[in-house]
Order: C-alpha cells, then sequence, then structure tokens
C-alpha cells in the first residue's frame, strides 16, 4: 500500500506537469519574473560592508519577502485549480486576491507547526551532535519520516483553500492517516531528481566551459526550467494528497450506514 500509494503521487506529479506544462508557464513566469527581478535590484543595492544593513535594506527586505509569498500563494492556487479544476489562466497571471491571503495566511499556521516540531529534532541533534555523520543521517530520517509526513497531512488544508472547501487542520490530519509518509517519499524522491538534473546542468556547463556565452545561456534556461519543474512537482504531491484525500472521505461510509 505504501509503495502504491508513494508511485501514485510520484509519478502522478510528473504526469501532471507533462499534460500541463504550458498551464503551468502561463501560471509562473510572471511571478518568476517579478522574483528574479527583485533578487538583482537586491543585488545592485546591497551594502558593500558585511553586515551594513540599513533601515531602507530591511523593508526592501521585508517587502521581498511578502511579494515572494504571495506570488508562490498566487502560482500554487492556480496550479492546484488547473489540476483539480482544469482551469486554464491566460498568458499573465498575476492574481492576489481573497484566496491567495488565505492560502498565506494557512502557509503561515503550517509553519508555525513545522516550528513546534521542529523542536524535539534540534534536541536530537543536539544529543548527536558529537557523532558526526551519525548526526546528519539520524536529522535526514527524522526530517523525511517523522517531521515531513506530520506537515503534508497538515498542509492538506492548503489545496481546500484553493477549491475553496472547508477543511480544517484536525480534520486533515484524521483522514489523512497512512498518506502522510507517501507524500514524504514522493516528495524526496522529486526533490533527488531535480538535485540530480541541476547537477548534470552544472557539470555539463563546467566540461563545455569553452563554448563562452552560449554554454552559460544554455545552462541558465535548463536550471530556470528545473527550477519552474520543481515547483510544479511538489505543488502536484500536494494535489495528489488532496484528492487522495477526497477520495477516501467520498468512500467512507456515512455515520449510521453500514460500510458498503
Amino acid at each position: 500500500m505504501l509503495f502504491k500509494t508513494t508511485s501514485r503521487l510520484f509519478f502522478g506529479a510528473f504526469k501532471a506537469l507533462f499534460a500541463n506544462f504550458e498551464t503551468f508557464l502561463k501560471i509562473c513566469w510572471a511571478w518568476f519574473a517579478i522574483f528574479l527581478a527583485g533578487q538583482v535590484i537586491g543585488e545592485i543595492f546591497s551594502p558593500p560592508e558585511f553586515g551594513a544593513i540599513g533601515p531602507g535594506r530591511v523593508v526592501a527586505a521585508f517587502v521581498f519577502v511578502v511579494v515572494y509569498v504571495l506570488g508562490n500563494a498566487s502560482i500554487a492556487v492556480a496550479w492546484h485549480r488547473c489540476l483539480l479544476m482544469e482551469e486554464r489562466p491566460g498568458w499573465l497571471h498575476l492574481t492576489v486576491g481573497g484566496r491567495e491571503l488565505r492560502y498565506a495566511l494557512k502557509f503561515f499556521a503550517v509553519m508555525l507547526i513545522l516550528m513546534v516540531l521542529m523542536i524535539p529534532v534540534a534536541a536530537l541533534l543536539w544529543l548527536f551532535i558529537s557523532q558526526g555523520i551519525l548526526a546528519i543521517v539520524v536529522m535526514i530520517a527524522t526530517m523525511v519520516f517523522f517531521v515531513l509526513p506530520f506537515i503534508l497531512r497538515f498542509s492538506l488544508v492548503l489545496p481546500a483553500v484553493a477549491m475553496d472547501e472547508p477543511l480544517g487542520f484536525g480534520e486533515a490530519f484524521r483522514d489523512s492517516e497512512g498518506l502522510g509518509l507517501p507524500m514524504s517519499l514522493a516528495a524526496v524522491g522529486l526533490s533527488l531528481v531535480i538535485a540530480g538534473g541541476t547537477f548534470a546542468v552544472g557539470l555539463l556547463a563546467m566540461i563545455g566551459g569553452g563554448a563562452g556565452l552560449f554554454s552559460v545561456v544554455a545552462a541558465t534556461i535548463l536550471l530556470l526550467a528545473l527550477q519552474v519543474a520543481a515547483t510544479a512537482l511538489q505543488i502536484s504531491v500536494l494535489t495528489g494528497g488532496y484528492y487522495i484525500l477526497r477520495e477516501r472521505q467520498a468512500n467512507a461510509p456515512q455515520q449510521g450506514q453500514p460500510p458498503v
């Protein structure tokens, strides 16, 4: 059951991306352009001395974080609705409304839950800090098999926000029993695929360094494509988990009725 659900989420994410890649580009390209412009502006106006942080830079950083969070919420909402409702936006998608704001607030709530869960992880890491590589192994295992499954189960409220459907944290966690680990393994597997692709692109760029500007441009385009794919795939895992959750709820026997 674990392998079946993990495979469904893993390959389903790729299938969703390949079948709707043009739509995802429509959803994200304008936001990615804004993010890139913000990073470039930040680099240009960053202070030359390390640690020289003035009020203007703090305000600029805060504005960038707000725009980044709202932009990612806008991208995620549109992608959830594309996969679950076949909703297709136009070529310029910069939508930020009540739905996106609610999504961002729910996301912050999930991050607070993550911070609470990280307290025992930090304590565990402190116990193994003198063990070198063992500490790293323990922390990775704890994240993949404990923290991430919990967070992803709570995160199923996010697609519900995108769909304008009621789903509380308690209901999401209760009805997603056994779904957290498959989502975690699928998400980690997808991350490893993207990391492998990024490494391969970087290696090819080093090997083809003699090609000059063409090699740099080609590597930049490929890395951007991988970043776009990574965003879509991770959101797709959450979308797939939400779809399975709603399947379970639809097939569950109603109160007072015998199971089918």
